[in-house]
């Protein structure tokens, strides 16, 4: 197992501590600690799962992850997020996780915060019984996806045209990594 000081992933410092806590048996919402996850916590959420998953609430919401259109934070509803949202896109992922009774992991882009980011999350299940997921610990990592990455795709796009006119596939080469306080850490 990575040293957790030493990994550079906030999903995969995350999902350590959780398999720490977890043991052989899924953890309880009790035995979450926010201090065994330090300035990691901050880009966590937990969620209390109703039989009827539109109707679970969030229990925690990590600073990093509020939505500004929310009012103050007070346990809402998983189905009163905005679509499209970070915070919707993690929670279309639940009855993955229920399913599987084994975490769920994947990334994509999304837009917080009023901007559009790229982002990287894990969804860990939590239970009272030992057995039927009623909880779920999720941590999520982005960062802004800045004008300095979108501009070499379009000058590649313009460099590549051909002589007819036609467009050909701009390059995927993107400008070096400008991280926001978000739970990234840099290289």
């Amino acid at each position: 197992m990575t040293t957790p000081a030493l990994e550079r992933r906030l999903t995969t410092r995350v999902h350590s501590v959780w398999k720490k806590i977890a043991g052989g048996a899924f953890p309880r919402r009790s035995q979450i600690d926010p201090r065994d996850f330090g300035n990691d916590w901050s880009n966590c959420l937990m969620i209390d799962l109703d039989q009827v998953t539109h109707r679970s609430r969030f229990a925690y919401l990590g600073n990093s992850l509020r939505d500004p259109t929310w009012p103050t934070f007070d346990r809402q509803a998983i189905s009163e997020c905005l679509e499209g949202t970070l915070l919707e896109l993690v929670t279309r992922h639940i009855q993955r996780v229920t399913v599987k009774k084994s975490p769920v992991s994947f990334g994509g882009s999304a837009r917080h915060d009023e901007s559009e980011i790229l982002y990287r999350t894990i969804l860990l299940p939590l239970s009272e019984n030992g057995d039927r997921i009623d909880g779920i610990l999720a941590a999520i990592a982005y960062r802004e996806i800045t004008v300095a990455e979108e501009l070499p795709l379009v000058d590649a796009a313009v460099a590549d045209r051909g002589t007819e006119g036609s467009l050909k596939r701009p390059s995927m080469q993107m400008a070096p990594r400008q991280l926001r306080g978000n739970g990234a850490t840099p290289k």
